[in-house]
């Protein structure tokens, strides 16, 4: 599998009470080569038009991704290094083939920065 690109993951925080805002924090929590690290690779690919239907996302803001980092879950945000565009995690698959075992996401292009 190619993986062209590399993202930043973040996962919400916990709400503040008081302002009632999301906010994201980088997830450091995935092994690469026995350190913890806050990225990961990942291909980016845009959505059919059946999964972007199914997924109930806008076409040309739906994309799919595959990666082989399994603690990516839905409500994540990925930011792509280099070009900074933001994702946010709207599903996730995960696929067994022996070695060649990946997850595939359905990403959003998001708004939060």
């Amino acid at each position: 599998m190619f993986f062209d690109k590399t993202a930043i993951v973040s996962a919400l925080q916990r709400n503040n009470p008081v302002t009632d805002q999301e906010t994201f924090v980088t997830y450091s929590g995935f092994q690469l080569s026995g350190v913890l690290a806050a990225a990961i690779k990942i291909n980016i690919q845009p959505a059919s038009p059946e999964l972007t239907a199914i997924s109930d996302g806008e076409v040309f803001k739906t994309y799919k991704a595959f990666t082989t980092a399994s603690g990516v879950v839905e409500g994540m945000l990925l930011t792509v290094s280099g070009t900074n565009e933001v994702y946010r995690v709207r599903g996730r698959e995960r696929f067994d083939y022996g070695q060649g075992q990946h997850y595939e996401l359905t990403l959003a292009r998001s708004d939060v920065a």
